[in-house]
């Protein structure tokens, strides 16, 4: 626990001292993100809170934490997609090229570290479905999911920030639970701890008084390690938690991108265009205020991993979990269909 803490505190530092350094280097490196029809803020603004996090995060893990058990590929990998990130974030690189790079990335993290999702658990209460040699290909499904799902969530001031901080806090209480998995808690406090900077700028809490972006950097990165830290506590025999856990910690960027693609599937349109009807979307258009709508999905955020973590510390039945999932799900994706009433008794 103690080192745990000592190398958190480590990420902390480097991630401000990270911030600080890139704000004026922004320009130059073209990480700003320019207004336009899509994107209402007001002036450029750095993208470049992903980055330092990142950088606060691998300098403090490399100086005083092993890279043993796959560790060393993650942060590999993670630096190749978080270069891959700021070019997107500078360039804006084809959708083709970063979906054909988070591929060879997951494939390499996957088979190089030997560390992939081997069931999906009783979730039909038929018996374990294990996925044998399909492991490693959902294992890289999942990574793709998870970068796409917190780079779409980044939507309002806080928000990609805080699904992060959700999930990587319901993970760092699961782990801190059981005893064998030291270095999977440390990454997740770690990295609880190289978002804060970013958290205080991108929502101008003093001294900060100019805003800073996450970033494409910075999303897909969460994203990834996110599935890294949920593989490794779902993963052979002696397991963290249950793999239908993993649904609930992360619930709300899950859902917002799977509801979000069905709707567009739908309409006849790619699954990946960009659009604003996402659910901080729907919320502004009701009349709330960023920080209103912030608050509202942090709250549902925390709530439906808070049902995770409890079933997990209870042993619920994995189907009742997965089943009580679809069943929020179901209502979710209903109330988009019937968003504009529903927007009608909002603005009554």
């Amino acid at each position: 626990m103690e080192m745990a803490i000592t190398v958190a505190a480590g990420a902390a530092l480097l991630a401000l001292a990270s911030l600080l350094c890139l704000i004026p280097l922004a320009p130059a490196i073209k990480l700003l993100d320019i207004p336009t029809q899509r994107k209402a803020h007001v002036g450029e603004v750095p993208l470049i809170g992903g980055l330092s996090a990142f950088i606060g995060m691998t300098i403090a893990w490399l100086i005083m934490m092993p890279t043993n058990d796959g560790y060393g590929l993650f942060l590999l990998c993670s630096a190749v997609l978080v270069v891959m990130g700021s070019l997107d974030d500078a360039l804006d690189i084809s959708a083709r090229l970063r979906l054909a790079v988070q591929i060879l990335l997951g494939a390499v993290l996957c088979y190089g570290s030997g560390i992939y999702l081997t069931t999906f658990g009783n979730v039909l209460g038929i018996g374990n479905i294990d996925l044998f040699w399909l492991g490693p290909l959902v294992t890289i499904a999942a990574i793709i999911g998870a970068t796409n799902a917190y780079n779409m969530i980044d939507g309002i001031d806080g928000l990609a920030g805080s699904m992060s901080l959700v999930t990587l806090s319901s993970l760092a209480v699961l782990f801190g639970m059981i005893q064998g998995f030291n270095k999977e808690f440390t990454l997740a406090l770690v990295m609880i701890m190289a978002l804060l900077p970013y958290m205080a700028a991108n929502l101008k809490i003093p001294p900060f008084k100019r805003k800073v972006f996450m970033g494409d950097a910075g999303s897909i990165f969460i994203g990834f390690s996110i599935v890294w830290l949920l593989v490794n506590g779902t993963y052979d025999n002696e397991k963290a938690f249950r793999p239908v856990t993993a649904l609930w910690v992360c619930a709300i960027p899950l859902m917002d991108m799977v509801a979000i693609m069905i709707r567009r599937a739908r309409k006849g349109q790619s699954v990946m265009m960009a659009d604003r009807d996402h659910l901080h979307h729907i919320f502004l258009r009701a009349g709330f205020s960023d920080r209103q709508a912030l608050a509202i999905i942090s709250i549902c955020a925390i709530t439906l991993a808070a049902i995770g973590i409890v079933g997990e510390l209870f042993n619920a039945p994995e189907w009742i979990m997965f089943a009580g999932f679809l069943l929020i799900f179901w209502g979710y994706n209903l109330g988009l269909k019937y968003i504009w009433r529903l927007l009608v008794i909002f603005r009554k």
